[in-house]
């Protein structure tokens, strides 16, 4: 049994990290700081971001002063440079990180009258 996930990478770098397949949820189970505000983790390199650097979008981003510098913006072209964009990952962060985090993205539905 692999311990490895491969991931797709879309062809050009989202416009923010909630579109991209790495994103996902700091796991319960890490050593996280008690007061920290990084929810959110690249699972590619596994660096810790707030929930707003996540959603936050590089075309908003218009001060040339302070750009928007996301944890892969050094890695992002040469993982362009794999066969066919798959990167590999671990596979239990993944699973702990990004199934979360797309759990919280789903619709809830409310039936009660």
């Amino acid at each position: 049994m692999s311990n490895i996930q491969r991931v797709k990478l879309p062809p050009t770098k989202p416009d923010s990290c909630a579109k991209c397949p790495l994103l996902g949820l700091v796991p319960k189970s890490s050593d996280k700081p008690r007061y920290s505000k990084k929810s959110h983790l690249c699972i590619g390199l596994q660096k810790a971001m707030t929930e707003d650097k996540a959603n936050k979008r590089e075309s908003e981003c218009t001060d040339p002063k302070h750009p928007l510098q996301r944890p892969c913006d050094l890695y992002w072209d040469n993982w362009m440079g794999y066969p066919h964009q798959i990167i590999k990952v671990n596979k239990a962060l993944y699973r702990d990180s990004r199934d979360p985090y797309l759990a919280t993205r789903q619709y809830t539905i409310d039936f009660d009258d």
